[in-house]
């Protein structure tokens, strides 16, 4: 009975030994032969390291290569949480919050995480980083990153805008181009041990990163340091609520500065709130007022519809054009020729004129003047502005629109408006990138003039540059007069809008538009001071720094006065005088 009960336990031990070693050769040949991709897919996965090799973004120059925007390498912390024992972990969180100035149960979750890289804090001070390194911990190490630095600061820093954490462009010029600047990442693909480290002498393939490409700009550094300069000192003397200023280039649309007030500095973003990031020469609309009535004069003359030596009688300030619609002038004026209606700045003679050219070529000449469409700019964000079509004209818009009024414009569209006057009639397209260029210096795209027309004939354009020559020489633009170079241009003063829709009288915008020199426009400028007090009118807020900018930037650029050149010939030098050097500017 025994040895049979003995037998039977022999056998099932066999049986079981069997199944087991079954069980055993199956999973041999699961593993080996059912499950070997994807088995070899996992251990691929596991030991195959891909590392990324970052791409130098671009630089961004001014047009004479000067740096505008350039990369910087900055420290990063970061931990091998699969190599820190938890019992450390709050001990090394208590010292690492107090070097780096994080919280400590931030620090804690990251080195608990299972993982073999984590950033502790990126783009760091080099004083944390040597600290970190002081500590010789294994589990910690410092990694030096790309980081976009702006060696100028404030200046620019509405067009060139900034980038992220991950050195990508998030605004301005750095966001519109940050396909040519960013370059293509590179791959070096190799093995890591079992806690993630990688084994660098086994490295299978390298694909080298393609550094970004560089912008070339139409800015010029010298104008843009003069421009921030001047407009800043106005935005604080009249305590403004914002300012803006726009230099181009009126015979090709090139912009040699552009700046806004309220302002901020793009290596210290996160100090700066939305409305001082904003580039308000292109955002921002206002009604240009007396401004405006350079459209409307040029149009008549265009059009015929009015002679220089036609007179218009300005009603000593006060005239009921339209039942219910008077119009007032700053002064009382009696009779006044064509030049004298635009010299005094007089609304009543210039709705006059306008009544002369009629609804419908105002209308048409206030579109060819590019009122109510996009300039076309390369830079994000631009608007359109406010010009309403001619069939939703009410009947009071003849007695409105010609003066600048009804009409809402940036200022790039006034600056491009003055320039058909500056350049013989032609309507410019303003541009911001000249030029295109590789890391190896391969011109990769380059930027000519665009030009419209002529919009109005070179004569016209002419006569009314001769006009504007007298607003600044003996009318309402005498703060842009110049001693030895002749400007020509116009003030206005713009009432702004109350809450409740009806022109205000304690709000304004002081504004000026013009260019120089007279005889060979070089440069045509706008500036607006939004909201100065306690004075306002454009004359007096805007016109000053127009002169100031125009002065310095034409003796930069190597400009010399006729009545110079005469003297210096008269007395035998034969010599120009030099360019004067600005030590402030570096």
């Amino acid at each position: 009975m025994l040895a049979k009960s003995f037998k039977r336990r022999i056998l099932l031990l066999y049986i079981s030994v069997v199944i087991l070693f079954l069980l055993i050769f199956y999973q041999l040949f699961r593993l080996t032969v059912r499950n070997q991709e994807m088995l070899t897919d996992f251990a691929e996965r596991q030991h195959n390291l891909v590392i990324e090799i970052p791409p130098e973004r671009g630089v961004i120059y001014d047009h004479r290569m000067q740096v505008l925007a350039t990369n910087l390498r900055s420290p990063s912390i970061y931990a091998v949480p699969r190599l820190i024992s938890k019992s450390n972990i709050k001990k090394l969180a208590a010292i690492l919050s107090r070097i780096l100035g994080l919280d400590q149960k931030y620090l804690s979750d990251r080195l608990l995480r299972d993982k073999s890289f984590v950033w502790l804090k990126r783009r760091t001070a080099v004083k944390e980083a040597e600290e970190i390194m002081s500590l010789e911990n294994p589990v910690l190490g410092v990694a030096y990153e790309s980081k976009r630095f702006y060696p100028h600061s404030e200046m620019l820093s509405n067009i060139l805008g900034f980038c992220d954490i991950d050195n990508k462009g998030v605004d301005g010029l750095e966001m519109l181009y940050e396909r040519e600047l960013s370059g293509r990442t590179g791959y070096r693909y190799t093995k890591r041990d079992a806690l993630g480290r990688e084994i660098v002498s086994m490295e299978q393939k390298l694909i080298p990163a393609v550094d970004g490409a560089d912008l070339i700009l139409t800015i010029d550094k010298h104008i843009q340091f003069y421009t921030e300069q001047a407009l800043n000192e106005a935005f604080l003397q009249w305590k403004a609520k914002a300012a803006i200023a726009v230099v181009m280039n009126p015979k090709t649309g090139e912009i040699l500065a552009m700046a806004s007030r309220p302002t901020f500095d793009p290596n210290f973003r996160g100090k700066s709130d939305t409305a001082s990031r904003r580039n308000r020469p292109v955002t921002d609309i206002f009604e240009p007022g007396s401004v405006f009535k350079i459209v409307t004069v040029t149009g008549a003359l265009q059009e015929k519809a009015i002679q220089l030596t036609d007179t218009f009688n300005c009603e000593q300030g006060f005239w009921r054009a339209r039942p219910n619609r008077t119009i007032h002038d700053v002064h009382p004026y009696g009779i006044l020729d064509v030049p004298m209606v635009l010299i005094k700045s007089s609304n009543i003679g210039t709705v006059k004129i306008a009544m002369k050219l009629g609804d419908k070529k105002l209308y048409e000449y206030v579109k060819k003047f590019g009122f109510g469409d996009k300039t076309g700019i390369d830079f994000p964000g631009e608007v359109v502005g406010i010009f309403r079509p001619l069939d939703r004209w009410s009947k009071f818009s003849i007695t409105s629109i010609p003066y600048g009024q009804e009409v809402a414009a940036t200022a790039l569209q006034m600056v491009r408006a003055v320039s058909v006057i500056a350049n013989g009639g032609y309507l410019v397209k303003p541009y911001l990138l000249k030029e295109i260029k590789d890391s190896k210096g391969v011109v990769l795209s380059h930027r000519e003039p665009e030009l419209r027309g002529p919009i109005v004939s070179p004569a016209v354009a002419e006569t009314v540059k001769g006009i504007l020559e007298r607003v600044v020489s003996e009318g309402t633009g005498k703060g842009a007069y110049m001693t030895d170079i002749r400007a020509g241009g116009k003030t206005g003063t713009s009432q702004k809008l109350e809450p409740n829709g009806t022109y205000s009288h304690s709000h304004f915008i002081g504004s000026f538009i013009g260019f120089a020199p007279v005889e060979d426009p070089q440069l045509a400028m706008f500036v607006g001071i939004d909201d100065p007090h306690p004075l306002y009118y454009g004359g007096t807020v805007a016109a000053p720094v127009f002169k100031s900018v125009i002065e310095r930037s034409l003796w930069y650029l190597g400009y010399v006065p006729p009545a110079v050149k005469e003297g210096e010939a008269a007395a035998g030098t034969g010599e120009i005088r030099a360019n004067p050097t600005f030590s402030s500017i570096s």
